[in-house]
């Protein structure tokens, strides 16, 4: 039977638990949840916002009862936290490696004629992001 309220998982979770949370309420394999939320992001890009606006509006089982507004800044400050202690964990070493990584990602994908949707963003993209990870290491 499936879930009454969308919730996020507090079980069945690998980031937030918004798979979890909507295979749970779907009454469906978490699997194919993420499964799905994998093929948005390689095929259109529109996976990894979806997750991100998910985690901010779904809220976590013991907050469902909390007003709207409560959930979204209780979600926010979870996902600020979340972000925050796992920067700290990539070093120099992870950092070059983060960075080959989406390269050669980025290469296969074009190979494949499936970097389109990337165009012309993509070194714009890894600078920002280089930039975002040296400015939260500076900070810290």
């Amino acid at each position: 039977m499936a879930q009454s309220k969308l919730v996020r998982s507090d079980t069945d979770k690998m980031v937030a638990g918004v798979c979890g949370g909507l295979a749970a309420y779907l009454d469906i394999d978490p699997v194919l949840v993420r499964l799905a939320f994998v093929v948005l992001f390689f095929a259109s890009g529109i996976g990894f916002p979806i997750y991100l606006i998910l985690w901010v509006v779904m809220p976590r089982a013991a907050t469902a009862s909390e007003s709207d507004a409560v959930v979204i800044q209780d979600n926010i400050k979870e996902m600020k936290e979340a972000v925050s202690a796992n920067a700290g964990k990539i070093g120099r070493p992870a950092t070059v490696g983060v960075v080959f990584i989406l390269l050669g990602l980025y290469f296969l994908l074009e190979q494949f004629g499936w970097a389109g949707w990337l165009g012309g963003a993509f070194w714009p993209l890894v600078i920002i992001g280089l930039g975002v990870v040296l400015l939260i290491r500076r900070r810290g």
